[in-house]
């Protein structure tokens, strides 16, 4: 705020005669002690902050969203007429009535005038034209909860396990009404002291901006992006594809971590399906491995589990390959108890040590009774009232049963019902104090009873498993006890599933959780648990969950766990940041990628996410990866697995992923499940993927420096044109590609081109634009169009994104017209960006009115680390007629290949220096 302080002229306005000034800031001070306060911030002329105070003070500090506070002196005209204060920008008209407290629809009205019309807006307006922003995730998605209009968020969604209803998502920053709204009253302030946030005093007063426009969406992009902070750049490779496995839990010392399926799903499993992979020569850049790289399942461990036995040679086998490393971490699950951390893990005991937290309890009665149980059915629910849980009661035919398995895997498959276990143990004659009965994991439903009393055991909300009842009233040393469990089975079985099951003289230790938005604490779980992993080979994280890791008024704790995690990769790595994470509302655009969750596999959810993803832009959160296959849904259609690839192929982030089953399943997001055409299709689509990269990094650096999604809704291009509101499912990829995925098992596909000449991507087919047409694709087909006279560039094939340097340039040129591309280049990883260390290579491609067609490629400017000095550039002409003839630098060239196939000419230009420019000819 210091710049405002310097230049604005500060009007307390107390009087009710009229009075002229020009300022970019106005106050208004009450009446005779009246407490409260109004605050005028005209930051641009179209994007006012509106503050109450009824304290009087404001707030000139940034919050956890808003990250500007110094903007040029906006001249505003300042009046004041019959109890009303009135400013006037260039572009609109503020009205508040003086000293009438905090903003209402009666106090105060912005009024704006553009070519479409005149708009007004006041408190408690509702955008019913907002084109739409995002959900926390799609979590739990499928077509029985997906709206009417795809525009709009699903209906009813609630994530299962923790029974929480997913909200709407808020009104975007577009919209046909002319106005954007951001409420950041209660956000927490930014302390420069402590390098940290801390809560804003109460009561909350009101802290609004205003956006007002009318189609130049641009530019609210641009002033949000001031306001909020921009879109960073992004590592290169992040672009390349990926594939995620380990999806499953591990817990250590199972039963079910005995079993064949887990031992073979091992290190040694997937460094063989990775190399088929690259036989199959099908590029990938990353490895996601989910939950069970690491023990304790959703409980928490940052420990390797046993089936990755060697993690520093692991990790370099990958790195030797190209391939980077992601790992699955749930920071905190909204709703739950999570047990960030187990007590089994070995970083627990330094990391309680440095959150100042004391070490668990050791038992000196410690009583394993996981062995010793017997079972029996209760199909008629009479255990109850025939008193099974007596200490008298004759259990001689009941079987014996291990305490490691449900008893669906014990020799009763079929049965799911009312069970009851019974076991009985011996105390020593000296034991005294406090005793409890722990149980590891019980399926679903129990009540225990101890000695023929029932006892109230602790309830668990998933994922927690360790139950326990304090059982010292009822026990008696020197004797034998009783104890039986009356069980109810569950989805994942019935009875006793795992340990401990023991009689301790001390309660379980309280879970080891982490409140991100304490500094201390986030530092602690960071450097503690993450630093060491990173320093070892990961590369990413994938943020799973989150939203219940930080607890602090008003902050939207997703959003403060995407910042802690990405500004700390970026410390210790010391290069870009990059997670994938749950979207965290307004800011969200600093800290990419952002992953919608576990969908259903289901041909309307695939077209919900085509939408989703194009107005993602809407909210300039511009990287979005889906769960390509879906989550929910083992082995699809293969229609449906190709269909959803293609999409992934023109989406933000290309990422595999389905559900946890890999054990039994095996990883069935992987092409050979479908044979020969299934590992032709990736191929096909993850190739393209890879060559496309050139023209996609581009785009990031338009992110990044305009604020421009890769993923454009057709509005953005044609906000003018009604029928670009209509098309949802239709977006633009960058500037010249035009994406119509096919979303139904027919293949069949009604295309809208805006106006203009197209061209098929794949088989050069023309169309005039302007209108629809219908048409078939086959499986290993998608609707992939560009504009006439457009410039794609694309690199050579390669095992993955990095691969090779960048000495090789296909430019591809599509037919008559003209058209622009700027090529950018950095060394893809590092912040040297930042500091103006990348390269540009602007290209130009005109067709004259004699008819000859001309391309001109530009010397290269800037410099960056490892840029390749030389080039060579392979130019691909898409038009319909052979060349007559083709010339570069004026010299004919006579070595060139006409494929008549699909119209298409390939011309070799010699490496030469990237500092030289070459100009290309044909007629």
């Amino acid at each position: 705020m210091s710049l405002h302080r310097t230049t604005r002229v500060v009007a307390w306005l107390i009087a009710t005669s009229v009075s002229l000034s020009l300022v970019s800031c106005v106050e208004t001070q009450p009446k005779g002690g009246v407490p409260g306060d109004a605050r005028f911030e005209f930051l641009t002329p179209s994007l006012v902050r509106m503050e109450y105070s009824p304290s009087g003070t404001f707030v000139d500090v940034p919050t956890a969203v808003v990250q500007k506070r110094d903007w040029p002196a906006v001249p505003v005209t300042s009046t004041k007429k019959d109890g009303w204060l009135i400013l006037d920008s260039s572009a609109m008209t503020l009205r508040y009535k003086l000293h009438s407290g905090p903003f209402t629809a009666d106090n105060l009205k912005v009024t704006w005038k553009n070519a479409g019309g005149a708009h007004n807006w006041q408190p408690g307006d509702v955008d019913t034209q907002n084109l739409g922003g995002l959900t926390y995730s799609l979590d739990h998605v499928s077509q029985d909860n997906l709206p009417k209009d795809d525009r709009d968020s699903p209906v009813n969604d609630i994530i299962p396990g923790i029974a929480i209803p997913l909200e709407k998502a808020k009104p975007g920053l577009l919209s046909r009404s002319g106005y954007a709204f951001i409420d950041d009253s209660h956000t927490p302030l930014w302390n420069a002291q402590k390098n940290w946030i801390q809560p804003r005093a109460q009561p909350y007063g009101q802290d609004w901006y205003l956006f007002t426009y009318y189609h130049d969406y641009q530019s609210v992009f641009n002033e949000y992006a001031q306001l909020c902070g921009p879109i960073p750049m992004i590592p290169r490779y992040t672009l390349g594809t990926w594939i995620t496995d380990f999806n499953f839990e591990y817990f250590p010392n199972t039963a079910e971590s005995r079993q064949p399926d887990f031992e073979r799903y091992n290190q040694q499993h997937l460094e063989e399906e990775l190399s088929r992979l690259r036989e199959n020569h099908i590029p990938f850049d990353t490895l996601v491995l989910d939950f069970a790289w690491h023990n304790y399942g959703w409980d928490g461990g940052y420990d390797w589990s046993p089936l990755i036995p060697h993690p520093d040679k692991f990790m370099k086998w990958l790195h030797d390959r190209g391939i980077k490393v992601s790992l699955n971490d749930h920071p905190g699950y909204a709703g739950t108890e999570e047990s960030i951390l187990s007590h089994s893990d070995s970083h627990a005991s330094e990391v309680l040590q440095d959150m100042g937290r004391p070490q668990p309890l050791t038992p000196t009665v410690d009583i394993d009774i996981g062995k010793t149980w017997k079972f029996s059915t209760d199909p008629q629910d009479q255990g109850m009232s025939e008193q099974w849980y007596a200490v008298d009661h004759k259990d001689g035919r009941w079987k014996h049963i291990r305490t490691d398995e449900p008893w669906q895997a014990q020799g009763f498959k079929s049965y799911d019902g009312v069970a009851w276990y019974r076991t009985s143990f011996k105390l020593p004659a000296s034991a005294s104090g406090s005793l409890y009965l722990w149980l590891g994991e019980v399926g679903k439903s129990y009540r225990v009873f101890v000695n023929g009393q029932e006892v109230k055991h602790s309830e668990v909300q998933w994922p927690n498993r360790l139950t326990y009842a304090d059982i010292t009233p009822l026990v008696k040393a020197g004797t034998k006890n009783e104890i039986a469990l009356r069980v109810e089975s569950g989805e994942q079985g019935g009875g006793i599933l795992g340990g401990p099951v023991a009689i301790r003289d001390v309660a379980p230790p309280g879970r080891i959780a982490f409140d991100l938005s304490d500094q201390k604490q986030a530092d602690v779980f960071m450097r503690d648990l993450h630093a060491p992993l990173m320093q070892a080979g990961v590369n990413v994280w994938w943020v799973d969950g989150g939203g219940g890791a930080a607890d602090m008024p008003g902050l939207n704790k997703q959003l403060w766990t995407n910042k802690v995690f990405y500004d700390f990769t970026q410390q210790v790595s010391g290069q870009r940041g990059f997670i994938l994470s749950r979207y965290g509302d307004w800011g969200s655009e600093r800290y990419p990628a952002f992953f919608t969750g576990d969908t259903y596999s289901e041909w309307p959810v695939l077209a919900y996410e085509v939408a989703f993803t194009a107005r993602g832009g809407n909210v300039l959160v511009p990287y979005i990866s889906h769960d390509i296959g879906g989550f929910h849904g083992a082995k699809i259609d293969f229609d449906l697995y190709a269909r959803w690839i293609e999409f992934g192929t023109f989406s933000p982030i290309l990422r595999m992923h389905s559900a946890h089953a890999n054990p039994k399943e095996g990883n069935v997001r992987m092409p050979w499940e479908y044979g020969n055409k299934g590992v032709a299709l990736m191929r096909k689509y993850f190739t393209l993927r890879t060559q496309l990269i050139p023209y996609v990094y581009s785009y990031t650096w338009q992110a990044h420096t305009q604020s421009m999604p890769l993923l454009r809704p057709l509005y953005l291009e044609y906000p003018d044109l009604e029928e670009a509101y209509q098309q949802s499912h239709e977006y633009f990829f960058g500037d010249d590609m035009l994406v119509a995925p096919v979303l139904d098992a027919s293949g069949n596909r009604t295309v809208y081109l805006p106006p203009g000449e197209w061209i098929d991507f794949f088989t050069g087919k023309h169309h005039d634009g302007g209108a629809s047409f219908t048409t078939h694709y086959a499986v290993d087909e998608t609707p992939v169009f560009v504009r006439e006279g457009a410039i794609v560039p694309e690199q050579p094939v390669s095992d993955y994104s990095n691969a090779k340097p960048l000495d090789t340039v296909i430019v591809n040129v599509y037919g008559s017209g003209h058209g622009d591309f700027n090529l950018y280049e950095d060394d893809g990883i590092s912040l040297a960006y930042a500091q103006g260390q990348y390269a540009t290579t602007a290209m130009h491609y005109v067709t004259n009115k004699d008819g000859t067609h001309q391309l001109v490629i530009a010397p290269t400017k800037g410099t960056y680390a490892n840029q390749p000095q030389a080039r060579a550039y392979e130019l691909l002409i898409h038009a319909t007629e052979k060349p007559q003839s083709i010339t570069a630098d004026g010299q004919t060239i006579s070595h060139w290949t006409w494929y008549p196939e699909d119209g298409t000419t390939l011309v070799t230009l010699p490496s030469q220096s990237i500092r030289n420019g070459v100009s290309v000819s044909w007629q």
